[in-house]
């Protein structure tokens, strides 16, 4: 027993510890889905899959097309994933090739995103003075939030932001604490957040802008602090230069499908309904929330600058991701949030950032708080009570998957009938397939073609819409229409070449020439070659599909998006400034060992 002891408390002074403890959270977290074998399907999970499906695709068979979808998408030639998490579409199209099916690499997937949220969060702790125990704790709280379940159990994309987040948010407390700017971590970390998803780095850096300006006010050397501010920004626009280049070449050319307009951004905040304490925010995190906010209201003058600054925040925000805020109100001065905006709710993860991080610096700092000094051990009340959190947002995570656990093994057992997602169809039978095939299978490809749904962002319209000329299209299903149905009448035949050009074939079976909408889109930058003839002028649908004039018999045509040279300068600048910036942090890690 003493020799038992002896090696858990080695282990646990280990600086592997808190990792393998995240990582064994993370998986007790997905056990529910990895023991039933489910793949959870949610509004956004067929869009991602597409995705990570397409680039999975190109790096399998070398025919790389940075702009192009030539595998996802129905393989309609549409842009996405060049301005919507590059880095991270690649690296899961590579993981996708390592798990085989899609159950395997939706699992694999989350506890490693989940993994990353709890160290990213232990770490921001950590740096914050928060005892080695507690830091964990808050990790794991983090990794349980509603915020990374997000990504879980519907597969939204801020989920995935949400992991790093906290990374940003040291960059601020550190700002502060050292009064100085780190300029390769605070690059780094805009970076990571920009590789990755743009509307949590947009979010973010708001809320990091408050610990920049009290760091600023309390520096004696502000001029140099707003240098080296600069200075990483530049840094930052270099290693983001294929994602901002990316932007700059298709919004310069092209009008594109915005996401869809809210029409009551209050649907979309938290509503202190059902939906609300289950989805996102849980009763306990509330609980913390409130608990933290009055613990700093009575012991306000023996807080220090970054709680201070860390409460203010994380509160403001809190308070405007619910419907107390006025949303209405600004929604009519600023119609534009409705679009760029949409949700409310996203401001949530700043608050499960900095108010779990301001929970540990309270355990960590106040010995006598959340205890019974009644007790022998007064402590154990507060250990209690912090596994009691854990456990109870297990048990409603739990919950909530159980609804998804239970539709997908519905589905497996082909006794769910119609599309589990809102505008997706379901193609099952017509394609002679089983759900079982599309979760277990090696072909990536049954998934996305039997529940198939045409999201419309970022297709090339003719004008700038405004919400009303966004509803009037009915993207939805003008998109599925136009882009998918004529997949399925095997009329079309499509074959993705070495150049990574796409070449789209059909009959013609009248007895004249004809116009014929082809289920493929063009940008501006788009190549056409049709029966030969390069540089064809070929008509668009209003999403950009192509009408050609097909002559009697046999059609080819052939679609590439031929990028202009500004943006390949650009990617060079991109691949080495990332080169110079692991050069510099692997020759930083050999220097500190």
């Amino acid at each position: 027993m003493d020799s038992f002891k002896h090696f858990f408390k080695r282990w646990w002074g280990s600086k592997l510890a808190p990792f393998i403890v995240i990582l064994l959270m993370a998986i007790a977290l997905m056990s529910k889905q990895l023991l039933t074998h489910s793949v959870l399907l949610g509004a956004d999970s067929i869009f991602h899959f597409n995705r990570f499906y397409d680039a999975a695709m190109q790096i399998k068979t070398g025919k790389f097309n940075y702009f192009q979808s030539n595998f996802g998408f129905d393989q309609t030639g549409r842009v996405v994933n060049a301005i919507y998490g590059p880095v991270v579409s690649y690296l899961s199209g590579a993981l996708l090739i390592l798990c085989r099916n899609w159950y395997m690499f939706q699992s694999v997937q989350a506890i490693i995103f989940l993994t990353i949220a709890g160290l990213t969060m232990y770490l921001l702790c950590i740096k914050n003075h928060v005892s080695r125990g507690y830091a964990m704790v808050i990790g794991i709280l983090y990794m349980y939030s509603s915020q990374l379940m997000g990504w879980i159990t519907t597969q939204q994309f801020a989920g995935v932001g949400a992991m790093l987040v906290p990374l940003l948010v040291l960059t601020g407390t550190e700002a502060i604490k050292k009064k100085r700017i780190s300029i390769p971590y605070l690059a780094l970390a805009m970076t990571l957040l920009i590789q990755t998803h743009i509307m949590s780095t947009i979010i973010g850096f708001i809320a990091v802008i408050p610990l920049f300006l009290v760091a600023l006010l309390h520096t004696n050397h502000k001029f140099k602090m707003i240098v080296h501010t600069f200075i990483a920004a530049i840094i930052t626009l270099a290693l983001t230069a294929n994602v901002w280049g990316s932007a700059l070449e298709l919004f310069g050319n092209n009008y594109l499908m915005p996401v869809f307009p809210v029409d009551n951004m209050e649907d979309y905040a938290f509503r202190f309904d059902h939906y609300s304490w289950f989805s996102l925010v849980k009763p306990v995190e509330m609980l913390v929330f409130l608990f933290v906010i009055y613990y700093f209201i009575r012991h306000f003058k023996r807080s220090d600058l970054i709680t201070r600054t860390l409460t203010f925040t994380g509160a403001f925000f809190l308070l405007a991701s619910t419907t107390l805020f006025p949303w209405q109100t600004l929604q009519k001065l600023f119609p534009f949030l409705s679009s760029n905006l949409q949700f409310p709710k996203r401001f949530l993860v700043i608050p499960f950032v900095m108010l779990l991080l301001v929970f540990g610096k309270i355990l960590t700092a106040d010995h006598h708080v959340l205890t019974l000094r009644a007790f022998n051990e007064p402590k154990l009340f507060r250990y209690a009570l912090l596994f009691a959190l854990i456990g109870v947002n297990m048990g409603i995570n739990g919950y909530n998957m159980d609804f998804k656990v239970d539709k997908s093994n519905q589905m497996v057992a082909n006794h769910y009938p119609w599309a589990p997602i809102a505008h997706a169809y379901m193609y099952v039978k017509h394609n002679h397939h089983t759900i079982k095939q599309d979760f277990f299978g090696d072909n990536w490809q049954y998934l996305i073609r039997d529940i198939n749904k045409a999201t419309p962002d970022y297709l090339p319209v003719k004008s700038n819409l405004q919400p009303d000329d966004y509803t009037k299209l009915h993207p939805y299903y003008t998109a599925h229409y136009q882009l998918i149905i004529p997949n399925f009448n095997n009329d079309f035949d499509k074959q993705v070449n070495a150049d990574g050009s796409l070449t789209v074939s059909w009959k013609n079976k009248a007895l004249t020439s004809k116009n014929v909408q082809v289920p493929v889109v063009k940008y501006a930058n788009t190549q056409v070659t049709l029966n030969g003839k390069t540089n064809a002028n070929v008509k668009t649908t209003e999403i950009g599909a192509i009408i050609a004039h097909s002559k009697v018999g046999k059609n080819t045509m052939t679609i590439k998006y031929v990028n202009n040279q500004q943006f390949n300068l650009l990617m060079i600048v991109f691949l080495i400034s990332w080169l110079l910036m692991i050069i510099y942090l692997g020759a930083k890690l050999i220097f500190k060992f």
